[in-house]
């Protein structure tokens, strides 16, 4: 008759061989479904405009063998003249972000030229997402920008929005950008995964890790961050964080009554960002 202790003794390694193997099962979920889970478009893209106002161009960008941007120069009526270089922003967008409404919600970015781009991936542009695709694309955009006859080139400004920020962190770090703007900005979305997903070994899983903090010191234009009042998604800590990395100090705001999603929407914080950039 066997006593507890054999018992126990041919239990113990069962549990732990079903544990390990239920972790490893995890992981290897997380590992190749990541793409969704960083990179997650809006299943159904926000329809094309039929009538696009005449302050917007639309464009399509070749960033790749067979992968075009779907994007737009929006020119506030007025500017633009022959013969004019102007100072405008490039916009990056958030994990779920089609960058479309700003067709019809820019009304607080009052005269300022703006280039906005979808991600591949995102709305009808092409291609898969990842961290090194989405920087890529966004310095190719930035000469894209000052190539074009109307602008300034010493006034290419940038603003990332959530999982954008760290697009724009990139690219601020390495090319000569006029003004940094940064919504709800992360240090790192390694440490926002690890606070999502405490039981996985988040540094071998992670590809597309965007880490912000090691951007910063890099980053010596005026740089201005806004934060939500409530945020769900990105920890205040984790802004916080960021800005104590930078070469120089941030202007920061936190914005009465937004939260994560309305931040970027909302009239008065376009009107505080136009200012800053112009």
């Amino acid at each position: 008759m066997k006593t507890e202790p054999q018992r126990i003794n041919k239990v113990v390694p069962r549990v732990a061989l079903s544990a390990s193997m239920g972790f490893a099962a995890y992981w290897t979920y997380l590992y190749f479904s990541q793409t969704r889970h960083i990179f997650s478009p809006q299943l159904d893209p926000l329809p094309v405009r039929t009538a696009v106002d005449s302050e917007f161009t639309e464009l399509s960008l070749n960033v790749a063998p067979g992968v075009n941007l779907e994007g737009w120069v929006r020119m506030p009526k007025g500017l633009g003249g022959a013969g004019s270089q102007l100072p405008c922003a490039i916009y990056f967008g958030g994990r779920s972000e089609d960058v479309r409404w700003l067709l019809t919600e820019a009304h607080g970015f009052k005269n300022l030229p703006m280039v906005f781009f979808n991600h591949r991936g995102y709305g009808h542009s092409g291609g898969t997402p990842s961290e090194k695709h989405l920087v890529a694309d966004a310095r190719a955009i930035y000469r894209w920008v000052a190539e074009q006859p109307w602008c300034d080139l010493n006034r290419i400004s940038v603003i990332g929005r959530s999982l954008g920020t760290g697009v724009a962190m990139q690219l601020a770090s390495s090319a000569p950008v006029h003004k940094l703007v940064l919504f709800t900005p992360y240090d790192s979305l390694e440490t926002i995964a690890k606070s999502k997903v405490p039981l996985a070994p988040v540094s071998w899983l992670l590809r597309s890790k965007f880490n912000s903090t090691e951007c910063a010191g890099y980053v010596h234009c005026p740089t201005f961050i806004v934060l939500a009042e409530q945020d769900d998604v990105v920890p205040h800590e984790s802004s916080a964080n960021l800005m104590r990395h930078f070469a120089v100090e941030p202007l920061a705001a936190k914005v009465k009554g937004t939260d994560h999603i309305s931040l970027p929407h909302d009239p008065d914080t376009q009107a505080l960002v136009a200012h800053f950039l112009t």
